[in-house]
């Protein structure tokens, strides 16, 4: 038997085998062709659906369009306006670069191509099946027509979903589309029951709006904003709160230089964040955004880009779970409820309510917010009932009340003081780094104790009358940085010595609230392993206490 020789794939064979990696499904040509407009520097998207993708997509921009002479070459394999050169490779900033997206479409499908530059008097038209693009009446921008996706390749075309699956890809899609780029008006057409308009925003302060219709106001409403920065690396947008925890994964949106990106270490970062706060199965909810500089992330590692590489992904990691668990931590005030009232009640009623919202939670009654029952090794009791996210009832042959809030604050003050005579207090960056300007006399104290500082793994950088607070300890993650940098400097200058400093640490940590009974039972588990005093945060509930609190 003769060996097979040799030989080139045809061009058309070719590029169905790369229609193999790009083109998945209909909701595949959707971003491919969305992704290209958004680089056309288009500011209005309009796409069009039938028959659930497979007998058409349309995708109309006013973006640059292209020129007539570069449509045919549009349609061959690698060609692209986005490189030029291999060390572009490193500073990637288009969503698109590799030029196999269009010819890999038209392969598998009866493609049509019109555009018109702002400079040319019409626009020209290809078809696939023709190699000479045509005069065609067009706006400035291009229009893309795919039909009968894999018409051809009928083996594929059976391996696509029923409609309604497809249906909820392309909606999943142009979602992730939409939140990319909000300075991007979108509409778009799935079916004549099924259609969605966004308008073009340009006010940051309007953004929610969007992330509202796409996530919906259950999600806005129950999320917090957030915003830091550490260096050249910007993290923000929108978590929801621990108790805000979802069945699906169908808000879970995160974009790395506006490119949606589905990576495992960032979706571990995030879950990390949540903790043990999120129950067996339930998913958390999130809108982020993280900008960094282009040479620090590779996004050619995957044929849809979906996938990046970090030049230093354990500090990405950490950022990330960092500012999140910092979001996560703030406490809810007035001012946020008004926000997220604001979203759905008329403006006349929001002060009212959010005025009803302080006083139930000034006056509510005692109630228990979780219970659970904790391990029968821990020796103060086999149930805990939770109260006002501070207090646990404690039911074991001696009944007992605890004061969570305050063991924990024993124990985090105890934490820091063995971890500072051990030398291992572990710090962290501030990824906003907290300015204040101070007197020369400060700045001078500041300069002059360094080294006390570093022993409490505290680092200022001092420029002119400028103090910037960069890291702080892991163990006062929780503290008012304002706060520390004013007692920090006030302590150098009255006293500056290692128990005078700590000491002024320790009265910075702050009581934190206990939310769930599995972080009640930890506080329990340290307290009974520690060798602190605990007659101040406990009280036995016998026969004599209790009838004490109804005595007249």
């Amino acid at each position: 038997m003769n060996a097979s020789r040799i030989h080139a794939l045809p061009l058309q064979l070719a590029n169905q085998i790369a229609a193999g990696e790009v083109v998945e499904r209909p909701a595949s040509v959707l971003k491919e062709l969305v992704e290209n407009s958004i680089d056309a520097g288009a500011t209005q998207i309009d796409i069009h659906i039938e028959g659930a993708g497979s007998q058409l997509i349309r995708i109309t921009d006013n973006g640059s369009g292209i020129h007539p002479d570069d449509l045919t070459l549009a349609l061959s394999r690698h060609a692209t306006s986005k490189l030029s050169s291999s060390e572009q490779l490193s500073h990637i900033a288009s969503l698109g670069f590799r030029g196999e997206a269009l010819p890999s479409i038209a392969s598998v499908s009866r493609l049509t191509l019109t555009s018109k530059q702002a400079a040319q008097s019409c626009g020209w038209q290809l078809l696939n099946e023709h190699a000479e693009p045509e005069p065609a009446a067009h706006p400035d921008g291009t229009t893309i027509s795919v039909a009968e996706l894999f018409f051809n390749l009928p083996a594929r075309r059976r391996f696509l979903r029923s409609d309604k699956t497809e249906l909820n890809h392309l909606q999943t899609t142009f979602n992730r589309l939409a939140l990319s780029r909000f300075d991007i008006g979108f509409s778009a057409t799935f079916s004549e029951q099924m259609q969605i308009h966004l308008p073009r925003l340009s006010d940051p302060n309007l953004f929610h709006q969007r992330v509202a219709k796409i996530c919906g106001n259950s999600f806005v409403r129950e999320a917090s904003f957030m915003e830091q920065q550490f260096e050249d690396i910007r993290l923000h947008g929108w978590v929801g709160k621990r108790s805000a925890h979802r069945a699906q994964t169908d808000v879970q949106y995160f974009f790395i230089n506006g490119r949606v990106i589905r990576d495992r270490i960032i979706n571990h970062a995030v879950r990390q964040a949540y903790g043990d706060a999120l129950p067996a199965g339930r998913q958390p909810a999130y809108v982020l955004y993280l900008t960094l500089p282009l040479d620090r992330v590779d996004v050619n590692v995957h044929p849809t880009k979906h996938e990046v590489r970090f030049r230093d992904a354990r500090l990405i990691h950490g950022l990330i779970t960092r500012a999140v668990e910092e979001a996560l931590a703030e406490p809810e005030t007035v001012e946020a409820v008004q926000d997220e009232l604001a979203l759905t009640e008329p403006a006349n009623r929001v002060n009212d309510r959010a005025a009803s919202y302080r006083a139930s939670a000034e006056h509510s009654p005692i109630r228990p917010i979780r219970s659970s029952i904790v391990s029968p090794s821990n020796h103060y009791g086999h149930s805990l009932t939770l109260l006002h996210q501070r207090y646990a009832v404690l039911a074991s042959p001696e009944p007992e009340l605890i004061d969570l809030q305050a063991a924990d604050h024993a124990l985090r003050r105890e934490q820091f003081i063995q971890a500072l005579r051990k030398g291992e207090l572990a710090s962290r960056a501030i990824l906003v780094p907290i300015q204040h300007r101070f007197d020369r006399q400060q700045i001078d104290s500041l300069k002059q104790h360094q080294a006390l500082l570093a022993r409490f793994a505290l680092v200022f950088d001092c420029q002119g009358n400028l103090a910037s607070l960069k890291r702080i300890p892991y163990l006062l993650s929780q503290v008012d940085l304002t706060r520390l940098c004013d007692a920090v400097v006030a302590t150098l200058r009255a006293a500056p010595a290692e128990d005078t400093l700590l000491a002024a640490l320790l009265d910075l940590i702050p009581l934190s609230p206990v939310s769930s009974a599995a972080q009640a039972e930890q506080v329990l588990q340290q307290l009974d392993a520690s060798d602190i005093d605990q007659q101040t945060f406990r009280c036995k509930l016998d026969p004599k206490t209790l009838s004490g609190l109804f005595s007249a």
